[in-house]
């Protein structure tokens, strides 16, 4: 018998600054904050799926101490990626709102026109959308 995932997706990322992480996503990114206990957790709604933020604390209690990374990165060690439909357009908005992007707008030759920000504790993400005929 094949192993089979559920239909949901749901990403859970430990955070050193609960408040101004949970501030971030909410107020300068825009995902809608479903709920959460005030400094432990904080779940967003991203789409149909989800982005749980949980406090380096929850996460050591979550798995062991030993086993979560409590290091800042030297650089990006994953991407989180999203279709934006206009990528122009989410690019100005979050540069407006205070986001630095590290690239800016490009068209792909996979098909893709992307660009990448970093969070405020150096998580890296794509927005993206289909190249359209120009």
């Amino acid at each position: 018998m094949a192993l089979k995932f559920g239909n949901g997706y749901m990403t859970v990322l430990f955070v050193k600054d609960y408040a101004g992480m949970r501030d971030f996503y909410r107020d300068v990114i825009g995902l809608e904050h479903v709920h959460g206990e005030e400094g432990v957790d904080a779940f967003f709604q991203l789409g149909p799926d989800g982005l749980m933020m949980i406090s380096q604390d929850t996460a050591d209690n979550l798995l062991n101490p030993v086993d979560v990374d409590h290091d800042a990165a030297r650089g990006a060690r994953s991407i989180f990626v999203t279709d934006v439909g206009d990528v122009d357009a989410a690019y100005q908005e979050l540069r407006d709102r205070g986001v630095e992007f590290i690239r800016e707008p490009e068209d792909r030759h996979w098909g893709l026109r992307t660009a990448h920000f970093r969070d405020p504790e150096g998580n890296v993400w794509e927005i993206h959308a289909q190249v359209k005929e120009r």
